[in-house]
């Protein structure tokens, strides 16, 4: 499943900072977390499989820039 940013349409997403505000603390109670686009920085929220490959992937690419230097 794609999501896609319903600012300016990207699909490249990364995982954002949870807030503990009333938004986020109702979001969490529906499993999902927050987001940010990659594009045009906006925040919203996923599902909670989505947001977990989101996470995979970055630490994925995070440990292999290390690895190469």
């Amino acid at each position: 499943m794609t999501i896609y940013c319903r600012h300016c349409g990207s699909s490249e997403f990364r995982t954002s900072r949870f807030r503990f505000q009333a938004l986020d603390l109702a979001q969490l109670l529906l499993l999902r977390l927050p987001v940010r686009c990659a594009n045009c920085h906006e925040r919203s929220f996923t599902f909670l499989p989505q947001f977990l490959k989101l996470r995979r992937a970055h630490h994925s690419r995070h440990n292999k820039s290390h690895d190469a230097a």
